[in-house]
């Protein structure tokens, strides 16, 4: 089993090149997904986290597998 961590910016950029390598056109897989194609668009082009859930199903839906939203919480202590 392959794992690959992302960043935010990163699961964008993996939605982003999963698109270029398809053989689809953001208009298919829009179709496909059953989103408007602005809101592929949005969640390859925007940096807002608005559009996480959209570029999980993109890379998943062109990639297979799952992609698993995890939070890191950080406690830092001032010295």
């Amino acid at each position: 089993m392959k794992r690959t961590e992302y960043d935010t910016d990163g699961l964008r950029d993996e939605a982003a090149t999963a698109i270029e390598e398809s053989p689809y056109t953001q208009s298919d897989i829009a179709d496909q997904l059953d989103v408007a194609r602005t809101s592929v668009n949005q969640a390859v082009n925007d940096t807002s986290p608005k559009f996480e859930k959209l570029r999980q199903r993109i890379g998943e839906h062109l990639r297979g597998g799952r992609v698993e939203k995890r939070v890191t919480f950080v406690h830092v202590e001032d010295e």
